[in-house]
């Protein structure tokens, strides 16, 4: 079993930065636009998201490894304390880096398991990132806000190490997108790629379980 990797003061004001509201605001967009009627979040980090969706009424419960986050329920993402089927919703945002790439699929398939219809995952995606986002009015007329210029390169030379809390990272030497995509078809079909704007790091895959 891995060994609690990050402690409750990490999740301070500067755990907070703009870029990861910015995937706070990603995660939120994406569990209300999928929600039915119950959604587990695996992996709690500070509850912000957690906190908010409850305090708007939605049915959310929590699970994390870490007791000290104090989630609703103390479980290893590879042995989830769950019926099958559990819940209509099922997100892991910024966790499956945390345990070593052989346990990938152990653990998609024990998320599989608890969701019944919709899976929501992130990873870190590390690639050199040149953006330009222009807003300018007018723009509503095109059902938009801005518009984002966006290149990415992963770092596909770059041999990922163990730094005390990722194994690996999507876009390093063995992990590309294009592997963890094949996996993830095993169970699912994907729906929808995201990388939210000014944050591309949080690669987001929206997933319907086959």
């Amino acid at each position: 079993m891995t060994n609690i990797q990050v402690q409750p003061e990490h999740y301070d004001f500067k755990y907070d930065s703009l870029d990861r509201f910015i995937s706070y605001h990603k995660q939120l967009e994406l569990v209300i636009k999928n929600y039915k009627s119950a959604v587990l979040e695996i992996g709690i980090g500070n509850s912000f998201v957690s906190n908010y969706l409850k305090s708007k009424g939605y049915n959310i419960s929590t699970c994390d490894f870490d007791k000290d986050l104090k989630p609703d329920f103390v479980a290893d993402v590879r042995k989830l304390s769950f019926n099958n089927n559990a819940y209509n919703l099922v997100t892991c945002f910024e966790v499956l880096e945390h345990i070593p790439f052989e346990d990938f699929d152990r653990a998609v398939d024990e998320i599989t398991r608890v969701s019944s219809d919709k899976v929501l995952i992130s990873i870190p995606y590390d690639a050199a990132t040149f953006e330009i986002v222009i807003k300018f009015p007018f723009l509503y007329v095109f059902n938009k806000k801005y518009l984002p210029f966006i290149l990415t390169i992963p770092k596909f030379f770059k041999k990922t190490k163990f730094n005390g809390q990722h194994y690996w990272e999507m876009g390093n030497r063995g992990y590309s997108v294009r592997k963890i995509r094949k996996k993830l078809l095993k169970n699912f079909k994907i729906v929808s790629e995201e990388k939210p704007v000014l944050n591309s790091y949080h690669y987001f895959f929206v997933l319907e379980k086959r």
